[in-house]
């Protein structure tokens, strides 16, 4: 590796933005790495400073930043890239040091054979005929396959040079502070702030009157005056250990001060909203998205399990309070709560962050008054422990089987499209089920018997887990009914369009699974789903009672006459066969 000079880096990390492009839709994960020097002449990366004949050496340690985003389509040309890369990278780096202030508009963005991304057009795609190969044996058709392409986000010399000589600055001013405390030197008067001065932390935003340095987290700072770092004061005046505005003292408003101890000393703390609140030491089980492939290779992959689920352990607490609840249907709560894991973290996802706010959902059984059940005349009650899991598995493994479901549909659509001459007319929505999992909370060396006559258990709760959906309840849509195969929504209304998408979604799973199954009840946000029916036909049930109370054999047996086909099942790239009316 090269050597260094001086010190020119702000961590041993710098940002890189890794892409795994799918046609029409990819993912992405802000990662670290460490970087081989290439001779390329100076290039300053934020995290990472190097050049030929230069080592690279760590100034101070930056933040880890490791971030991610969803769904991005394969499709995306470089003005794309280039604001998604600066929209993830400027806020972490303005995070680290937000006294100084960095012009990301001068930021330059390149993939990983240095080329700069901001001479490329617009509305080309960037990366995607990197994805395209050659067909297989037997196909003449080429193919979309899967690859991984590396962004990076670099800060230009002159910026850099900058926030070298800021940082240089800062270290000696603290140092000056250091020694002020260390001699007990008196505050002194405050001098006019020179222009040089205010250059380092305003740029071109000239200041008239004197303001105390910004904090700087970079050591132990004690704050300065800004006359106090004028060049003309350093050698006269003896700086100042405070900040100038230490010397103001006010006097608080007798009438506010009284009505601030009438109403604080009384601590009338509500105790309540502490009893509503449920602290729960859990195990984590994600629900998993698995393709339909490898559910019918191996039976232990056929239902949502412990055994095959991936685990981890931490904390949640659930706010069961009535005034707080989230939502309630016909089945099951909703409660807002928070989940810290302490081992197995995700690096995106449910559980990637400590206290990250979550959706708790807990089965309810309706308690009627004696004199008979009568409309909206119930109290909510809970199951019992052993009943409660149960419960909750069922709502596990629906949401299992639709992750399934889901991701054999688009890979039936991304084949149709990659093997069609011509694109479809129409854009495809890109959705998918909520990130969840099961939290199970036991006790620690005791059994218990939920109920006569059964096996002794250690769980003593079960909670269903979900990431929260992104614009709250305003962006909750029902899509299609589970008692129906037609979208709820009218023309024109905001998610019809999705509606008629994921009905196409519908008659796709449908033909696929030769008759036997499809996905229902489709809610959520224009992204994201939750809640949804598995709905199976009569004939493979056998009498059992497969995925809860939810599933309605009959509109299964309907489907090829109640089904409306739309402009989606009409594209002639997917070959489908007609049904209801189009038949």
């Amino acid at each position: 590796m090269p050597t260094m000079a001086r010190s020119m880096i702000v961590g041993q990390n710098y940002p890189m933005l890794l892409l795994h492009l799918k046609r029409s839709h990819s993912k992405f994960r802000l990662f670290m790495r460490e970087v081989v020097g290439r001779r390329v002449g100076v290039v300053h990366l934020l995290g990472y400073v190097f050049s030929y004949s230069i080592a690279m050496q760590p100034l101070m340690p930056i933040q880890s930043i490791c971030e991610g985003k969803k769904d991005i389509d394969a499709q995306i040309d470089a003005p794309g890239l280039i604001k998604i890369a600066l929209d993830i990278v400027y806020p972490k780096i303005q995070s680290f040091c937000p006294a100084f202030q960095w012009r990301y508009k001068e930021f330059v963005v390149q993939d990983s054979r240095w080329v700069d991304l901001s001479g490329h057009h617009a509305h080309k795609p960037y990366f995607y005929s990197q994805c395209i190969q050659a067909g297989r044996k037997g196909l003449k058709s080429p193919i979309f396959k899967t690859k991984q392409f590396a962004l990076m986000v670099v800060v230009p010399e002159s910026q850099w040079c900058e926030y070298e000589e800021w940082t240089e600055q800062v270290e000696e001013w603290t140092e000056r502070a250091e020694e002020d405390e260390a001699t007990h030197q008196a505050p002194m008067a405050t001098t006019a702030i020179s222009k040089a001065s205010i250059d380092v932390f305003q740029g071109e935003d000239y200041l008239t009157t004197e303001v105390p340095l910004p904090e700087v987290p970079l050591k132990k700072t004690h704050l300065r005056t800004a006359s106090s770092l004028s060049s003309t004061s350093s050698s006269t005046s003896p700086p100042l250990k405070k900040a100038a505005s230490a010397n103001i003292f006010w006097s608080p408003d007798r009438n506010e001060l009284k009505e601030a101890l009438r109403s604080g000393g009384i601590a009338n703390v509500d105790a309540q909203s502490v009893y509503d609140l449920q602290n729960e030491n859990v195990q984590l089980y994600w629900i998993a998205t698995r393709p339909m492939s490898k559910i019918l290779e191996n039976s232990k992959y056929q239902s949502f399990t412990l055994h095959t689920a991936e685990l981890a352990t931490g904390q949640l607490t659930v706010d069961t309070s009535s005034a707080n609840l989230i939502g309630q249907g016909g089945f099951k709560t909703a409660h807002p709560g928070w989940l810290t894991l302490v081992s197995h973290i995700p690096t995106t996802g449910l559980g990637s962050i400590p206290h990250q706010k979550v959706i708790v959902k807990r089965p309810f059984i309706k308690i009627f008054p004696p004199n008979g059940p009568l409309a909206g005349t119930y109290k909510v009650g809970r199951y019992a422990v052993a009943d409660k899991l149960s419960k909750q598995f069922k709502e596990a493994n629906v949401l299992y089987w639709a992750n399934s479901l889901l991701d054999l549909t688009y890979a039936f659509v991304n084949r149709c499209v990659a093997a069609s001459s011509n694109p479809p007319p129409f854009e495809i929505p890109r959705l998918h089920f909520i990130h969840a999992g099961l939290a199970l909370s036991f006790l620690p060396g005791q059994m218990i018997v939920a109920k006569p006559g059964a096996k002794p258990c250690s769980v003593q709760a079960a909670f269903l887990l979900e990431e929260l959906i992104l614009g709250g309840p305003d962006a909750f849509v029902k899509f299609i009914h589970n008692t129906d195969c037609d979208p709820l929504l009218d023309p024109g209304e905001d998610g019809y369009s999705t509606a008629l998408f994921l009905a196409f979604t519908q008659h796709i799973q449908y033909e696929k699974t030769g008759g036997l199954a499809y996905i229902s009840d489709y809610q959520g946000s224009m992204e994201v789903l939750t809640d949804p029916q598995i709905l199976t036909h009569p004939s493979v049930s056998e009498g059992n009672n497969l995925f809860g109370d939810g599933n309605i054999e009959d509109v299964v047996s309907q489907f090829e006459k109640k089904h409306v086909c739309n402009h989606y099942c009409e594209w002639s790239g997917f070959e489908l066969e007609a049904y209801g009316r189009q038949a």
